[in-house]
């Protein structure tokens, strides 16, 4: 019978020479566990040179685990960038891409009378012309190393080489086709279609004339999975003859409509705008190299704590376990073939086309693809070039849409959805391209990317600059949001800060374009997209209300980012009014955001005696004074005068209103509360004052790891706040992070929050228990985490 064996634990590693492939002097090495990388890799100011070299992984594989198979396949899962296979210092194999998986049939290389077999891998970051997605200059990493998991593939005579599943009219009928494809025309195909529960719904044999084979599969009462009600069967193909079982394939499926159309998107039939986020798979010190937890975080990342329902895999196949994990919650995926800009020579579109195959392969059965990228982002046209792959992708699978990631206007429309990166400089008025300049017909359109490079933000600039970033992805979410604008949503750039070329990034090399920092920590702009989600309750202030932040003292507009009703103002426990979503500058959004520029209210008429009219032109005054200071058109002298005699108040009593209502400069310290409400009730609280307790909090989502086909990892946060809950959002102290028993910590000892705020990994090392310690100033707070 087929299986699989994962060999991820105890390889070594050293910087390649040229004598590795004649004898191994393990001295040399280090000793890792994949995924790996092989270099000291810091956060900032890192060495491209590092990546960019060669490095020799070795694995002492004992022969007594092997087999007695027909043949013995290794199948490696990501290796960047190029890789170099040797058994027993014979060359097995060469491959050329970094993002897709290959396999090698490895018996006519082994010696059963040697205890072990000698695996030599020889791995290369080097950027070539001719390997995707290098040839131009790049704006990311394409980083070194074994980065994803490596298995032993055991095989007989009789296998599975390949299963298809797809629902073709799955809105009119229960049927579920599945094609399948074995090394022989022998046996049968049993069908286990079990549900959400594991319980067997339906069971059907098959009995096998051909290799190829159609198995149509009917089930009663079936369930659509959709991205607010993800519903997965699971089906397990038993590929047999009598009593002998030859092969298992097992795969989750969601029954489900996908279809981009010329007025927009639709699942289920139910049209639906699309609001989502492109990824990259880069990690702190790790660059790709994270195990299966990892992954999985991202993708819970980007849906609940984002909120995004859509996520492309820029600018290449993301990982299988993000896929799975995609699946289980309900994100789409958007999956792309490497490349960014540069179209190569022959080699290069070679290893395109078969990247491309690899990808659809090894992914068409996953419920969350909605759409295959099948364009090298951001390239010229090429239409012999991308007829080929366009028709590669409807060979394999017919079934979904075809995109190709562009950036300029009328481009030659090849596939089936025209995916645009819109970089429309933002204005008030409009922040997004008319579809109908981009676009000569009314096809099927999505914007793949937006923002990113035109307005970079670093997690600690001040809260103008954070706003602003905010309010250009939420302008362009309000106008692709426009019901009747033939859009069917926009994947904004990009979920987190990255690593890059100098070319793109800050000079610390890092690209500052994320809704959130790079080890996934929330920045402003993360909000506007969360607070789209009814639930949970958000209700983000975008200021910490201290006018030193701003130029002149000015405090201009303050942005609630909330998916509540409405919210209650208090200045120092006094009710300053009530203020609701701002649906006329956002009227496209379900939730708009409050927009406040008046933090008097009232309060000014009730305290001061006044009329309400007469209030508010006193705050109008005010409101000239702070933006343009103190020297007052004639109209507002003559009103500033008729008030003051009609209020019996003397100049100095002016100027005193003027401070006693503004946060002004030497005044005594000004407390805020937001109130925020849902259906009358109050549900949320903010409260923004100066306060000098400093209180660290550390939490995870979990508290245990699983070491399955390889490490586990899991992730933690560093939140400093004040008794108010509020963060510190200029905190940098040392972190220092102290961990032991049967974990390990990945990256420095002594790590810095940014803007109060840091997230770290550790990695198991073995089952049992292990603490981390961490400390910041006086505090220390300690977590135990199980290994399993």
């Amino acid at each position: 019978m087929r299986h699989k064996i994962p060999i991820n634990f105890s390889w070594h590693v050293k910087p390649f020479e040229k004598n590795d492939l004649e004898q191994i002097d393990l001295k040399k090495y280090q000793k890792v566990d994949i995924p790996n990388q092989p270099i000291k890799l810091f956060n900032n100011y890192f060495k491209i040179e590092d990546i960019e070299q060669k490095y020799t992984y070795y694995y002492p594989l004992e022969t007594k685990v092997l087999s007695n198979h027909k043949h013995i396949y290794l199948q490696f899962d990501g290796v960047a960038i190029e890789s170099e296979i040797y058994v027993n210092q014979k060359k097995a194999g060469h491959h050329m891409s970094g993002y897709t998986p290959f396999y090698l049939d490895v018996n006519p290389f082994l010696d059963l009378d040697k205890e072990v077999q000698d695996i030599v891998v020889v791995v290369s970051g080097i950027e070539k012309a001719n390997v995707p997605p290098f040839g131009g200059v790049v704006d990311y990493l394409g980083y070194v190393g074994i980065y994803r998991e490596v298995y032993l593939d055991f095989r007989d005579e009789q296998y599975i080489k390949d299963v298809f599943m797809y629902a073709e009219n799955p809105l009119e009928t229960n049927q579920l086709n599945i094609e399948v494809e074995t090394a022989h025309a022998v046996g049968e195909i049993l069908v286990d279609v079990y549900d959400i529960e594991k319980k067997i719904v339906k069971s059907q044999t098959f009995s096998l004339s051909h290799e190829s084979s159609l198995l149509e599969i009917n089930l009663d009462q079936k369930k659509l999975w959709h991205i607010d009600n993800p519903y997965l069967y699971e089906i397990v193909l038993t590929y047999k003859k009598d009593d002998v079982i030859y092969d298992v394939y097992k795969h989750k499926f969601g029954f489900r409509s996908l279809s981009f159309e010329s007025d927009g998107f639709y699942i289920n039939g139910e049209k639906r705008k699309l609001l989502g986020l492109n990824r990259h798979q880069s990690y702190p010190y790790q660059g790709y190299a994270m195990p299966k937890g990892a992954q999985k975080d991202d993708a819970d990342i980007l849906k609940r704590k984002l909120g995004v329902d859509v996520v492309r895999s820029s600018h290449y196949p993301c990982s299988k376990h993000f896929l799975d994990r995609a699946d289980e919650i309900g994100l789409l995926v958007i999956e792309e073939i490497p490349g960014w800009q540069y179209i190569g020579d022959q080699t290069f579109k070679e290893i395109t086309y078969l990247s491309l195959k690899h990808m659809i392969h090894r992914d068409k059965n996953h419920a969350s693809i909605c759409m295959w990228g099948v364009r090298i982002n951001e390239s010229q046209d090429d239409h012999e070039f991308y007829t080929k792959t366009n028709e590669i992708a409807k060979s394999i699978d017919p079934y979904r849409q075809t995109g190709g990631i562009r950036n300029f206007e009328h481009s030659e429309l090849l596939e089936d959805v025209y995916t645009y990166n819109d970089f429309t400089k933002y204005s008030e008025k409009q922040a997004i391209q008319d579809k109908q300049k981009v676009v000569k017909d009314d096809v099927p359109y999505l914007i793949t990317e937006h923002n990113g490079h035109m307005f970079p933000t670093k997690p600690y600039d001040n809260e103008i600059i954070r706003l602003g970033q905010a309010k250009r992805h939420l302008k362009v979410i309000n106008d692709t949001f426009a019901p009747d604008n033939h859009i069917s949503g926009a994947i904004g750039w990009v979920m987190s800060d990255y690593q890059t070329h100098p070319a793109f990034g800050s000079a610390d090399g890092i690209c500052y374009h994320g809704v959130t920092d790079i080890n996934r920590m929330p920045k402003m702009a993360s909000y506007s997209y969360l607070s789209q989600k009814d639930h949970p309750f958000v209700l983000e202030v975008s200021s910490q209300m201290n006018i030193g932040e701003y130029p002149g003292g000015f405090l201009d507009e303050v942005y609630v980012f909330t998916n509540l009703d409405y919210i209650k103002v208090y200045k120092n426990d006094q009710y300053v009014s009530t203020y609701k979503p701002n649906k006329e500058r956002y009227p496209n959004l379900k939730h708009p955001p409050i927009v406040i520029n008046d933090f008097i209210g009232d309060v000014l008429s009730e305290q001061e005696k006044m009329s309400k009219k007469d209030a508010e032109k006193v705050k109008k005054i005010i409101r000239y004074v702070t933006e343009n200071g103190p020297k007052l058109p004639l109209k507002y002298k003559i009103q500033m005068g008729l008030l003051l005699k009609k209020y019996r108040m003397s100049f100095d009593d002016g100027v005193q209103l003027f401070y006693k209502y503004t946060s002004g400069w030497g005044n005594q310290s000004i407390s805020y509360r937001f109130e925020g409400y849902k259906e009358d009730v109050k549900v949320k609280e903010v409260v923004k004052t100066h306060d000098e307790s400093f209180t660290v909090e550390l939490t995870s989502s979990k508290n245990e790891m699983h070491i399955d086909e390889t490490y586990d990892t899991l992730r933690y946060e560093v939140v400093v706040k004040d008794q108010f809950k509020q963060i510190k959002a200029y905190a940098f102290d040392p972190v220092t992070i102290d961990v032991s028993g049967s974990i390990e910590l990945i990256g420095p000892h002594i790590q810095t929050l940014i803007s109060g705020q840091l997230a770290f990994w550790v990695r198991s090392t073995s089952k049992g228990k292990g603490t981390i310690k961490v400390k910041i100033r006086d505090q220390i707070i300690e977590k135990e985490v199980v290994v399993r």
